[in-house]
């Protein structure tokens, strides 16, 4: 057993029996229920952080824990989170990214960006974290995770050497995740989220956020983000090197031997099933009826009609890895119940001050710090912005300042969940291997602090730029 490891058990024996044995008055918790729940909230990170076990197993063991603990009331409902419409889209996404590796749409998107940018390493993977930026503005970052780690995982081929590709995988996956998310809050249609921010603007402010109004806030914000994790992750882990011939032979190579000079049937129907997919994604954030997951599992499904017949039922299965469908049904379960028992409404007592009359900058900075270190502990965005939109409108007011100066910034740091791979898209970049659990936090957390700076010194201007505020 590695040190790691027995400092994990020890860590999450103390815990279990501290939840049975402190006082729940003494800490000001709510009950015995929400006690429990904290324990296996500790539990479970303690496991999670030191890697002491595989980590679809902790999860399993945090399922079991919500149960023994008594923090749920029916094993079923501890395994709630298996049917959640976020955790369905990860099975039905493996298909699409399975679908555009087997045809050649994936070597023509990897082909022009090589072309364009391909002079070296750092700079391919700065198209790349553009890219999904941009795509990840306008529909799911799910979907954009998925498509482009396929891309990645191909790009990777590149490398002679295994240990160097392993390098090399470890920064681009990293990357694809922050830059998905980052894309997310350029305009209301990158995120559900979005959408849901606007409806408390609504509610608490009275005021109704445009698309352009809130493209003004958000999007210069999401690049100079994504510029800022390329900056920090090339520099926290050392990417190896290609020559420029090297790249070029590839790119070559590439079209040579695996991208026709014209599309066939094939490439041209997963390429219209997917351009139909977006069209519908990016519809879902005006008409609810086209559900996310829903277009994702009606395009997962025209990749197997007879006769065109994209994958096979066995090629589908060989592409499924059900680690992030774990973790994430696991989070959002274990969201779901810190909320019912109360838990959150106990961590905001403990963590928002009564007032920040302090100026506008400093306020929206120290909130959007808040909102990132309650997602350590809360992995779930709509739990979170559920949970805060009504204190911080409040608290806001109390300042004197705006609501919408703390309901932006919560909606925009609130879809950056990436501290660890515990949400969707960290969880997708994770899956293939690449990386470790500890490497995450070695990038994300300075961008996080960055994102609070961005909110801070921007959404205030932007917002009386447009006269939002």
């Amino acid at each position: 057993m590695r040190i790691k490891q027995a400092i994990g058990l020890g860590l999450s024996v103390l815990f279990g029996i501290l939840s049975f044995v402190l006082p729940y008055e003494a800490l000001g918790l709510p009950s015995e229920v929400a006690l429990r729940t904290v324990g296996v909230l500790a539990i479970t990170l303690s496991l999670l952080l030191t890697e002491t076990f595989a980590t679809p197993i902790t999860c399993f063991i945090c399922i079991a824990l919500m149960y023994l603990f008594g923090a749920v009331p029916s094993f079923g409902a501890a395994l709630s989170g298996f049917t959640n419409t976020t955790s369905f889209f990860v099975i039905v996404s493996f298909a699409l990214s399975a679908a555009i590796t087997k045809v050649p749409l994936g070597n023509r998107l990897l082909f022009s960006m090589m072309r364009l940018f391909g002079k070296n390493i750092k700079m391919i993977l700065l198209a790349f974290m553009f890219t999904i930026c941009i795509l990840s503005a306008f529909i799911s970052n799910v979907a954009t995770a998925a498509i482009f780690v396929a891309v990645a995982v191909k790009f990777l081929d590149i490398y002679d050497d295994e240990a160097d590709a392993k390098q090399a995988g470890k920064i681009f996956m990293i990357c694809i995740a922050i830059s998905a998310t980052l894309g997310g809050m350029a305009t209301p249609a990158g995120s559900s989220l979005n959408l849901l921010i606007i409806e408390f603007v609504q509610e608490f402010a009275d005021t109704r956020i445009t698309f352009l109004q809130w493209m003004v806030c958000g999007t210069p914000a999401a690049f100079a983000c994504t510029l800022f994790t390329w900056f920090i992750a090339t520099r926290v882990f050392r990417m190896p090197e290609l020559s420029a011939s090297t790249i070029s032979a590839y790119r070559d190579n590439l079209r040579a031997e695996s991208i026709p000079a014209k599309m066939d049937a094939r490439e041209v129907y997963v390429l219209g099933v997917i351009v139909l997919m977006f069209v519908f994604w990016i519809a879902s954030s005006w008409v609810p009826f086209f559900d996310i997951t829903m277009v994702a599992t009606v395009g997962c499904v025209l990749m197997f009609l007879p006769h065109i017949e994209i994958l096979t039922y066995k090629e589908y299965l060989k592409s499924i890895n059900w680690t992030p469908y774990i973790i994430i049904s696991t989070m959002i379960m274990l969201g779901q119940y810190l909320v019912k028992n109360e838990v959150t409404v106990w961590l905001c007592g403990l963590i928002f001050p009564e007032s920040l009359a302090m100026g506008a900058i400093i306020a929206v900075f120290i909130v959007s710090l808040i909102v990132f270190v309650l997602m350590v502990i809360i992995p779930s965005a709509p739990a979170i912005i559920n949970l805060l939109a009504a204190p911080l409108a409040t608290l806001a007011t109390v300042s004197g300042l705006s609501p919408i100066l703390f309901l932006l910034p919560l909606g925009m740091c609130a879809g950056n969940c990436i501290i660890f791979p515990f949400d969707t898209v960290p969880a997708i970049t994770y899956a293939p291997g690449y990386y470790k659990m500890g490497d995450l936090p070695k990038v994300s957390i300075p961008v996080q602090l960055f994102i609070a700076v961005v909110m801070g010194l921007w959404v205030p201007a932007a917002a009386a730029l447009v006269g939002l505020v």
